[in-house]
């Protein structure tokens, strides 16, 4: 019996001390073009909400040491409102002449940002340094403000390992924390939680996938449940990115 558990306790520990740990990085390279698609749920119960389909390329322009430059453009938006019990639609894939009257004037709203390009400064950390808008448009300016990536830790990491950062975004400090779920062909799987603060209150939930190669985050969902002002709101968003 005292044989049996210590070979129970050898084996343990060993499994403890060559638990695999990688160091998260972006090691993105000149030229690489990176697809990005990102679905949005805004619901606000009987105030309405908003659907979103967005995608989106990036391309590695530059890289110097650490520093990355990247040039990021929207392909396409479709999105489904409903806002004080009315309905509108908008699809970047249909002639001008097949929308409807609200149609058209989201068009008018949608083109400038779908003309503009986002120039990014980025190190290998994901941290977001410097962002230019060009041509610059109001609602482009304010979606760029809001950008936030994951910044990946100093260290490496291994099942168990957290992080944690904190952004603001629109009078709210959102706090969220990362930590490592497990450790498998080639990626890290991350569990996410956090709250917020300020101008809203909730709490968030989420999961992250990270290639350890690459550093691309494969794949991002999130749950923002927040109450500002007395109203219940709930963001929904999945994020994938692949190399083309």
């Amino acid at each position: 019996m005292k044989k049996l558990l210590f070979l129970f306790v050898l084996v343990t520990a060993i499994n403890v001390t060559s638990q695999e740990s990688v160091l998260l990085r972006a090691n993105y390279k000149k030229g690489d073009v990176l697809e990005v698609k990102m679905e949005q749920s805004q619901n606000m119960g009987a105030k309405g909400g908003v659907d979103m389909k967005m995608s989106m390329d990036m391309i590695v322009t530059s890289k110097d040491g650490d520093m990355l430059t990247t040039e990021s453009k929207i392909k396409s938006i479709n999105m489904n409102m409903l806002q004080g019990g009315m309905a509108m639609s908008y699809d970047s894939s249909m002639k001008e002449e097949d929308l409807d009257e609200m149609g058209k004037m989201m068009k008018q709203q949608f083109d400038p940002m779908m003309k503009s390009i986002i120039t990014s400064k980025v190190n290998s950390q994901g941290e977001i340094l410097e962002t230019k808008v060009e041509p610059s448009n109001p609602a482009m300016d304010q979606i760029t403000a809001q950008a936030k990536g994951v910044i990946y830790p100093n260290e490496k990491v291994s099942v168990g390992t957290s992080w944690s950062d904190v952004a603001s975004q629109q009078g709210m400090n959102v706090t969220s924390i990362y930590t490592v779920s497990k450790i498998e062909n080639g990626k890290v799987y991350i569990n996410i939680t956090g709250s917020v603060t300020g101008m809203g209150e909730g709490d968030i939930k989420g999961d992250l996938v990270v290639d350890i190669e690459t550093g691309i985050q494969d794949s991002a969902s999130s749950e923002m449940a927040i109450n500002a002002g007395g109203m219940d709101m709930k963001i929904s968003t999945t994020t994938t990115t692949s190399k083309i």
